[in-house]
């Protein structure tokens, strides 16, 4: 019997010890760099939490952009909202104004995108049980909201790290390969900033929700649980629900279970999505009075166009190419596109769909290259003074987009070093090991 050229084992150990020192790092980094500011989206979704539970006065008096937003990311926030509550009477909350030798703030920002409320750095430490007022016309930014937002998105983020674990052992029990999905964040500049900068951004919850999805359905197919494939349909359309643009990927691999005649699976997986289908028509109907309500289509700051220059810089441009600034979720998608398995093979096809809408996605932005000010929905947005600028927003903002991919992307690149060991000529060839490949039936 011919013996692998490297022994698992001490592999998987090191593996293992690499993964819990990632995650301690990205804690500390968290715990000691990341900001708690409200910016741009998410003075969106802060308004969003205000309505659902009743606070007021609004922390804007104009948001044209609230109808738009998805709403998974604020519904996700009601739990620790309230729990929030129990510890609210145990302090006294006071209003604090920023700390000496701040910025004095002035007039209201020229353009939206410069809005920072408070309108100076607020670690996360300092946030909780303080009030922050704003100057007019804005409100008052209430710590409770505030925290709940962050920890529902730090919460879910750490999460998602383990469970991403458990979906690596279950598909490659004897060397899982736990330690990509912690390295993916940490190579990843645009996830960084997210994690650090603006984590009051939905980003945050929709990669661990996709987390919670790739778990899911891993397990569905392996153990064939009609209980397991309802919470993979769930976990995805809640996804959808945080992030709209995944609902391609959601789409994507309930046609794809058809193309593979899993009609079972493809009817759990239908049925499981009905729950955040059912979220969202509550939502509607409280929010707007009709169940039916369609402004998160509407995509005022987005067209929907194919802009040749545009999809060429967003995927393999240097500036702001997903080849170069997520490589490692890319070749992931790769490795899940090439995957021995029809479970991952669903995936990657999905994950291009993703991809795909991105490259379309195209925001307004776009066409006003060096024109100054655009208003749209009665906010003024600066537009990019030339290319280069335009650029550095398009990296920001397409990178973010695949970030809910990671958690899939980790399952493609750890088969991806399998095909390619297997490739390998001996002695450095190493036999298929049970659970490596997919279970058939």
């Amino acid at each position: 019997m011919r013996r692998p050229f490297l022994n698992p084992i001490p592999l998987a150990r090191l593996d293992a010890r690499l993964a819990a020192w990632l995650f301690v790092l990205l804690a500390a980094l968290v715990l000691t760099s990341a900001k708690a500011n409200l910016q741009t989206d998410a003075v969106d979704y802060y308004a969003m939490v205000q309505r659902l539970v009743g606070d007021a006065p609004p922390i804007l008096p104009h948001l044209p952009f609230v109808a738009q937003r998805s709403p998974g990311y604020p519904l996700l926030t009601l739990p620790l909202y309230y729990a929030l509550g129990v510890a609210e009477p145990l302090t006294e909350v006071q209003p604090v104004r920023q700390p000496p030798g701040a910025p004095q703030p002035g007039a209201a920002p020229s353009a939206s995108e410069a809005t920072l409320l408070p309108p100076w750095p607020l670690p996360l430490r300092h946030l909780f049980f303080k009030d922050f007022p704003l100057p007019p016309p804005a409100g008052v930014v209430r710590w409770r909201i505030l925290a709940a937002m962050l920890l529902t998105g730090y919460a879910l983020c750490f999460a998602g790290l383990w469970l991403s674990a458990r979906a690596l052992g279950l598909l490659y029990p004897s060397l899982p390969g736990r330690s990509l999905l912690p390295l993916m964040a940490l190579t990843s500049a645009v996830f960084l900033h997210n994690l650090l900068q603006t984590p009051t951004y939905a980003t945050l919850t929709a990669f661990g929700v996709a987390c919670w999805a790739a778990y899911a359905w891993v397990l569905a197919w392996r153990t064939g649980s009609p209980w397991a494939q309802a919470a993979s349909g769930a976990a995805t359309g809640m996804l959808a629900l945080v992030r709209l643009e995944t609902a391609a990927f959601a789409a994507a691999l309930g046609v794809g279970l058809a193309a593979l005649h899993r009609w079972r699976f493809a009817a759990w997986y239908a049925a499981g999505g009905l729950v955040p289908l059912a979220l969202l028509l509550a939502y509607n109907t409280a929010q707007f009075g009709n169940p039916w309500h369609a402004g998160v289509l509407r995509g005022t700051m987005n067209v929907l166009t194919f802009q040749p220059d545009y999809v060429l810089s967003a995927l393999v441009g240097p500036q702001a190419g997903l080849i170069w600034h997520s490589p490692l979720i890319s070749l992931g998608i790769v490795g899940l596109v090439t995957g021995r398995s029809r479970e991952l093979r669903v995936l990657g096809w999905g994950a291009l769909a993703l991809v795909a809408l991105i490259l379309l996605r195209v925001p307004v932005m776009y066409f006003c290259i060096g024109e100054g000010t655009r208003i749209v929905e009665g906010v003024p947005i600066t537009c990019p003074t030339d290319w280069d600028a335009m650029q550095r927003l398009l990296r920001l903002d397409v990178n973010r987009y695949v970030i809910p991919l990671a958690p899939f992307a980790a399952l493609g690149l750890r088969g991806l070093g399998t095909l390619l060991a297997d490739s390998l000529p001996s002695p450095l060839a190493r036999r298929p090991e049970r659970g490596d490949e997919e279970r058939q039936g």
